[in-house]
């Protein structure tokens, strides 16, 4: 993606944030925020949210990001904020979205701490992000260790 286009996405997306008290985060994750995407890739994003029903949070979020987004696939995962501090045992996904992640919106001014941290403990305990062809995976200092932090 043309930084000039990335940068009119990041604007969208933070006007978005801006117009919805409750949204306390965005990252966008996957190809776009690891500059591979291609005409087929969708925007993935996680949105971090407080004060909302759990169960009405999805498809709140959802409507609100796909009518400004038409004409593009959405891949929005949503998660309420603390949850998202509050992990100790980590899923792939969850991983993937740290490593890979660009933060768009911070509302509270405490992610970038939090992801580095994160980042810097997945290192010191030999937690390795490989890539074969365009698939990537997590190799694991012993086969089959669970993936707890500390944080």
């Amino acid at each position: 993606m043309k930084k000039e286009d990335l940068n009119a996405l990041k604007d969208k997306i933070v006007k978005i944030a801006l117009e919805n008290d409750f949204i306390t985060g965005i990252i966008l994750f996957g190809s776009i925020a690891r500059n591979e995407e291609n005409e087929k890739s969708d925007i993935d994003l996680l949105i971090l949210w407080e004060n909302l029903k759990v169960e009405d949070s999805y498809s709140y979020i959802y409507k609100i990001f796909s009518k400004h987004f038409p004409y593009k696939s959405l891949t929005i995962i949503d998660m309420e904020y603390s949850s998202f501090f509050n992990i100790k045992k980590a899923t792939p996904l969850y991983l993937n979205i740290i490593w890979d992640g660009f933060i768009i919106y911070d509302k509270h001014g405490k992610l970038h701490d939090f992801i580095s941290k994160i980042r810097k403990e997945l290192k010191a305990k030999g937690f390795e992000r490989k890539k074969i062809g365009k698939y990537y995976f997590w190799k694991l200092p012993k086969p089959g260790q669970k993936i707890e932090l500390t944080i």
